[in-house]
């Protein structure tokens, strides 16, 4: 892609690489980039080769949440919300953000430097979250008085009430040490490293065999919204069909990395 597009698509072996590409405004994300982001993340889960997506930002961090021109926009909020602008932007952040938390495929977010409001909600809707030490994280627009409305849902559902509470309640900041103990960040890198750890990892997960991935990230979606017992049945019909073939021919053979 030419230097100048807002989101960077490369591949790396099975693996679709976007980049956010306006670090001169810190990678916020006005419409246009939303409307990439919605075209490349459906364009990756469609694409039998490609096996993980890794999100990253450009410059010095990664996302620093909505571009507040689009979301403000020159007219009155009574205008905006009558002609609809103002639902279509918001709705296409929120269609990102769907799109990363019912990918087949597995979404990794690269961060180094700031994951800020909805910069941080992306990296919440991504599967996995590789950070690079030093970088910081957290919700500031609470501190304006405005609710971090996707912030606290995604939040709720990594972790436990009274902590995603604090965070998006608080809107302070928060370091890669102290987001690693809450269980939010699955690889840390060291400055200079993150895209090697991130490449590695992505690579960890791009042997395994696509077919038990989808039905294990599909299970754990069930997991998250259903009940105990809908959830042991779930699981169990997921075993009868796995025993039905394991006396035929290998299973994965033919998506062997």
């Amino acid at each position: 892609m030419p230097a100048e597009s807002e989101l960077l698509v490369a591949n790396s072996g099975a693996t679709r690489r976007l980049v956010l590409n306006r670090p001169a405004k810190r990678n916020a994300l006005n419409d246009a980039l939303l409307h990439r982001l919605v075209a490349e993340l459906e364009t990756a889960r469609a694409e039998e080769s490609v096996r993980t997506i890794v999100l990253g930002g450009a410059g010095h961090g990664f996302c620093s949440g909505r571009d507040r021109r689009d979301v403000g926009g020159a007219d009155s909020p009574r205008v905006q919300m009558q002609d609809g602008s103002l639902e279509a932007t918001v709705s296409l952040f929120t269609r990102v953000l769907t799109l990363l938390l019912e990918s087949p495929i597995p979404t990794i977010a690269s961060v180094r430097g700031f994951a800020l409001a909805g910069g941080q909600a992306l990296t919440l809707a991504c599967d996995f979250l590789v950070a690079e030490r030093g970088s910081r994280f957290g919700n500031p627009e609470m501190q304006h008085g405005f609710p971090a409305a996707m912030n606290t849902v995604l939040l709720a559902r990594h972790i436990g009430r009274r902590k995603a509470l604090e965070i998006a309640l608080t809107g302070a900041a928060y370091t890669v040490e102290e987001y690693s103990l809450l269980g939010l960040i699955n690889r840390v890198a060291e400055p200079g490293t993150l895209e090697d750890v991130t490449a590695g990892f992505a690579a960890q997960l791009n042997k395994l065999a696509p077919w038990s991935v989808r039905r294990t990230k599909q299970l754990l979606r069930v997991a998250e919204d259903g009940d105990l017992r809908g959830l042991m049945h779930a699981g169990d019909q997921l075993n009868q069909l796995l025993r039905l073939n394991a006396q035929s021919a290998p299973l994965f053979a033919d998506q062997a990395p």
